[in-house]
């Protein structure tokens, strides 16, 4: 092939492969930490395509996929085999909340309100919460009862101090497996301040308060 048509070929071949893996008009569902992004960083909710946010540990034993329901609202599925039993909500599918919501919901009472739901053929009739902002400061796993249709359930939590570095703090939810494994859908998950910056507890209380 004479150089004068190899060149241009060769160059218009390789536009096509990089215009393919860019793919201007592919639809980008939404990743990585959770930010204010221009809301409330006192009252943020975590919604439809935005559940895409919610990332799977490295432990495994656990499918999380995004619904898409035709002419509904997206929202998460969550599947949980008994074999996955981390405790280190890092481990198991949660949520990242960057540093600016860090710094806004530090030494607070707060909320995580999450709307779920049993589902599927193995429905999940209990899951858990956990909000960690630290090692020695998390609300442990607290538990709900599931039903079949969508409710909200609200974890409160005084949230620790964030010491001298900004970081990162976790929103972990997992349904309870006791045997084989265990689904539960997720509609949305609030996470709001519920009072003033003070001082936390000595031991940080996940507790009424």
């Amino acid at each position: 092939m004479r150089d004068f048509i190899f060149f241009p070929l060769a160059a218009a071949l390789a536009s096509a492969f990089v215009f393919v893996a860019i793919d201007p008009y592919g639809e980008r569902l939404p990743s990585g930490p959770v930010s204010a992004g221009g809301r409330d960083a006192l009252d943020v909710t975590i919604t439809g395509k935005e559940l895409n946010r919610v990332i799977v540990g490295d432990l495994g034993g656990v499918d999380i996929d995004l619904i898409s329901p035709e002419g509904g609202a997206p929202f998460l599925r969550i599947d949980r085999q008994s074999t996955a039993n981390y405790e280190d909500p890092r481990l198991g599918p949660h949520l990242v909340l960057a540093e600016d919501l860090e710094f806004a919901l530090e030494s607070r009472p707060i909320e995580v309100i999450i709307e779920a739901r049993s589902t599927g053929e193995f429905p999940a009739s209990q899951f858990e919460a956990n909000y960690f902002a630290k090692v020695e400061g998390e609300s442990g796993w607290q538990p709900f009862t599931l039903t079949a249709e969508f409710q909200p359930y609200t974890l409160t939590f005084f949230t620790p101090r964030r010491g001298r570095e900004e970081g990162y703090d976790y929103v972990g939810i997992r349904p309870v497996s006791p045997d084989k494994h265990r689904v539960m859908d997720v509609r949305s998950v609030q996470i709001r301040a519920a009072g003033d910056k003070g001082a936390p507890p000595v031991t940080p209380s996940p507790g009424p308060m």
